[in-house]
């Protein structure tokens, strides 16, 4: 059985898969990056850990097709898409192993989702994790959402490396290490 992420054998994943089983420093949140007629796309926290950054991320609005499905893609992920910048260039489109395979990143990936509609005004929300290996090196870093045919096209939200690289050297383990 394949080993999960947050399970026992979180910590024997590599870096650029998950955050490492620790409590990540806090770089910001919440804050709205997109908003337009009924939707509006939040940032809710985004921490920073000793390999790279996680961004939970939210959406509410009319579910506009009246079912789950409608809020996902043919492969179920949801259509709100995510990708990022760094100050070098380098940049990582959400699910795409491109950075992986050159070895150096970046690579954004979804590493929890959640989705729902229903209710009053057929309102759907969705919550995403992500995931972006690694760090990034000093200077202004674009994290970049478009939720198409739903007015919501390259809402960012600019966050500062050097702000990412000291949250990150405030990450902790969850637990300390027993001694022998």
């Amino acid at each position: 059985m394949a080993p999960m992420p947050g399970g026992d054998d979180a910590a024997d994943l590599p870096d650029w898969l998950v955050p490492p089983p620790m409590i990540g420093g806090q770089v910001t949140g919440p804050v709205v990056i997109g908003r337009s007629g009924g939707l509006l796309v939040a940032v809710r926290q985004v921490l920073a850990f000793p390999a790279g950054i996680e961004v939970e991320a939210h959406a509410r609005g009319s579910a506009g097709g009246g079912t789950a499905s409608a809020a996902a893609d043919a492969v179920g992920h949801p259509r709100l898409r995510f990708w990022v910048q760094f100050a070098d260039g380098h940049q990582a489109v959400q699910d795409d192993e491109v950075g992986l395979h050159s070895g150096g990143g970046p690579m954004l990936t979804v590493t929890g989702s959640q989705t729902s509609s229903g209710g009053p005004g057929d309102r759907q929300d969705i919550r995403l994790t992500l995931w972006i290996w690694p760090l990034p090196p000093p200077g202004p870093v674009m994290v970049t959402c478009s939720r198409p045919g739903r007015g919501v096209d390259d809402a960012r939200l600019v966050l500062d490396g050097d702000q990412i690289q000291a949250a990150a050297s405030r990450a902790q383990p969850f637990w300390p290490e027993s001694s022998p």
